[in-house]
């Protein structure tokens, strides 16, 4: 049954393994409320528990990079945000829209049915039955917060696949329409030497780079690919369709806007004299497709996505419309990170290497 391997997959990173913490953490009123959604409470228990289970995945995954001590206090996405704030957002977030998203069930005719409820406390009681006392309390674990962790994202991905159903899933060729060029790009960007430091070329070996990119671009005439190999350089693709240059002229993608102006003026299979592009280097380029239909085909399945994604995220938005959400922020500021996760592998059920806990949970 699908649903059992779903519930598997949740708690795998927890129920395939023991799991062990460092540090004491500091004790929570569970039965605290955190925030209240219309007249619903959400207790503290649970998002805190919901909480520590996500800080489970990360501590797993990421601190091979970082020192536990710095990993939940870092910026780093950018926002001005620690890394433990942004995790603890997301997790009243989730809350809050996955309540939502279970008021507009019917909306959709998704429903939850006894048989998987029993699936998800069989799972839930499995999850208390694998874990040390020591791992349960420290998590803040109880069975009814487990299950009801389960039921949330059980209505999340049935919401989630009923919406984006209702999604448009025609797209023309004309509009996802994709050019191909091929390229060679002499790079003048700062680099790793060989003594693994971070350097900048100096102004004479930016010069000698100019007089390689010529070479390239003169020897390409002739033989595109050879004229990267016979100098070090390896030949990269890159497609892109009619708005890859936005109405203020800049590039929309991660090509600059000189190449993709020197691509549109060449047909297929010519190739374009040396460009250079200010901070990056020098670029040659062979124009393989007006129209490739691989890449257009797999713009297509970019542009459902994409619409998906913006169907889900507006209905849910508008669902947010409807009822107050209020955070008790002195509350919430109870929960922290200052536990090590660490996970030991068993022979049993384990989630992929490539998938984390919080992914596989929403899956």
């Amino acid at each position: 049954m699908r649903f059992k391997k779903f519930t598997a997959l949740a708690l795998a990173v927890v129920t395939a393994a023991s799991v062990a913490m460092t540090g004491c953490g500091s004790r929570i009123d569970e039965d605290a409320v955190v925030a209240t959604l219309g007249d619903k409470e959400i207790s503290l228990g649970l998002a805190n528990f919901m909480a520590q289970y996500t800080a489970v995945s990360y501590d797993s995954y990421i601190t091979m990079g970082y020192a536990k001590e710095n990993m939940w206090s870092q910026d780093l996405s950018g926002n001005g945000k620690t890394m433990q704030d942004n995790v603890k957002d997301g997790i009243l977030t989730q809350i809050q829209t996955n309540y939502l998203l279970e008021d507009h069930m019917k909306d959709y005719g998704v429903e939850i049915t006894d048989e998987e409820l029993s699936d998800i406390d069989t799972a839930a009681q499995q999850f208390m039955d694998d874990n040390s006392k020591e791992a349960i309390r420290t998590m803040g674990a109880k069975k009814e917060y487990v299950a009801e962790m389960l039921r949330l994202n059980l209505i999340q991905k049935k919401m989630h696949n009923a919406i984006i159903a209702t999604v448009d899933t025609e797209v023309s060729d004309e509009e996802a329409a994709q050019r191909t060029f091929s390229y060679i790009k002499v790079s003048t960007e700062a680099h790793y030497d060989d003594s693994k430091n971070y350097v900048e070329y100096t102004d004479d070996e930016k010069a000698e780079l100019e007089k390689t990119a010529e070479k390239i671009a003169e020897e390409a005439k002739t033989d595109f690919d050879a004229a990267a190999t016979d100098n070090g350089y390896t030949v990269s693709t890159y497609s892109y369709g009619s708005d890859e240059i936005g109405e203020d002229g800049t590039a929309t993608g991660s090509m600059d806007a000189s190449i993709i102006t020197a691509a549109d003026a060449l047909k297929e299979g010519e190739v374009s004299s040396m460009i250079s592009v200010d901070g990056k280097g020098y670029y040659v380029i062979r124009l393989d497709s007006e129209f490739d239909r691989d890449a257009t085909d797999k713009e297509k399945e970019t542009i459902v996505s994409q619409r998906q994604s913006d169907k889900y995220t507006e209905v849910c938005d508008s669902y947010k419309e409807e009822k107050e959400w209020t955070v008790n922020d002195d509350v919430w500021a109870a929960v922290n990170f200052d536990k090590l996760y660490t996970i030991k592998k068993t022979d049993t059920e384990s989630v992929s290497e490539t998938e984390t806990a919080s992914e596989a949970a929403t899956e």
